[in-house]
């Protein structure tokens, strides 16, 4: 047997459409309740019928984010910042790490990974 973790989202999501294929409610009102378009109601629906709970899940659950930097560049930036531009705030040191360096990251992402290292 296997351990599913769903939001409570998900879980209301199932139950809605156990109603539908038990046929207490209608595709119509279970469109209403999930907040789609009846035909939308389909494509959960299907995916329910054929895997069960787990098609409810999001199969992204878990694993890291496609547009995230690798933790090497991380590491990298991080390194040049200690070393190099330890007083500089986010903005100057994303601009000083573009110009003579090349690493051309958003400014948000800089502050961010300066704020987790204490920077």
């Amino acid at each position: 047997m296997t351990v599913i973790t769903m939001s409570r989202l998900e879980i209301d999501r199932m139950q809605v459409l156990r109603d539908v294929m038990a046929r207490h409610i209608t595709v119509q009102e279970a469109a209403q309740l999930l907040r789609l378009t009846r035909r939308h109601v389909f494509r959960p629906l299907k995916g329910f019928r054929q895997r069960g709970p787990t098609a409810l899940v999001s199969s992204r659950r878990g694993k890291p984010s496609n547009r995230s930097y690798p933790p090497a560049l991380r590491a990298e930036v991080l390194a040049l910042i200690r070393v190099n531009y330890a007083d500089f705030r986010p903005t100057l040191a994303c601009e000083k790490l573009s110009e003579r360096h090349g690493l051309h990251l958003g400014v948000e992402t800089v502050r961010r990974w300066m704020l987790a290292e204490g920077l």
